[in-house]
């Protein structure tokens, strides 16, 4: 079974989760031609699973009463990552289940992977290349010193974010590594990607992840 963030250092996310708090997540960064994303995270069905009904009131009023505020995990998270501008939370069901999507502008894909890897103390380098007619980025994660696996805010987007999803706004994805595409626009970390990640943190070596997209 893949580890909950992308590699073994990133398990401690798993632990934030509230008790018996269940949810379905999903990140989604919307990337536009000229580089910049902007990253939605959806949580829906979220509710405790804990038998004693006075507890599964509780933990479920503690997580909505946060995210009518704001300041829940996914926001923390998102806020930690330097957005342009608020991060903007919807609470699109207030009932359980609960819904709730959270999202933030960011100026540039190289410049929020950098910092989402920096934050998980993962040694990294990306670079977004601008073309007349098509764009390019190309992540190297460097496996090779220890890590510490800390707790952070943005260990709160660790939630099935292995499975992130990049879609774009205009245009169509062109070469690609690591990635599986569906219908040209939306792009997700193969699995075979993932294991070879997992293997590379495991032999502390390095991996790299790239795509391309032209400009419609």
């Amino acid at each position: 079974m893949l580890k909950k963030w992308i590699i073994g250092a990133l398990v401690a996310a798993s632990s934030l989760s509230a008790g018996c708090l269940q949810k379905e997540t999903t990140h989604t960064l919307y990337l536009a031609p000229d580089g910049s994303v902007e990253w939605v995270t959806s949580e829906a069905n979220v509710h405790s699973d804990e038998d004693d009904a006075g507890t599964r009131v509780m933990e479920e009023q503690g997580y909505i009463g946060v995210a009518l505020l704001g300041s829940h995990g996914a926001a923390r998270g998102l806020a930690a990552l330097d957005p342009v501008g608020s991060v903007r939370t919807t609470v699109v069901r207030d009932q359980r289940p609960f819904l709730v999507l959270t999202s933030a502008r960011f100026a540039s894909v190289d410049r929020v992977l950098t910092r989402l890897f920096a934050e998980m103390q993962i040694r990294s380098t990306a670079s977004l290349v601008r073309g007349a007619d098509e764009n390019s980025l190309r992540v190297r994660l460097d496996f090779s010193r220890p890590l510490e696996g800390e707790e952070t805010a943005v260990s709160e987007l660790g939630d099935n974010v292995e499975h992130l999803r990049i879609v774009l706004t205009d245009g169509r994805f062109g070469a690609v590594s690591g990635f599986d595409v569906a219908e040209g626009t939306s792009a997700t970390l193969s699995k075979e990607w993932l294991e070879r990640a997992e293997h590379a943190y495991e032999t502390k070596d390095a991996i790299e992840f790239a795509l391309s997209w032209n400009q419609e």
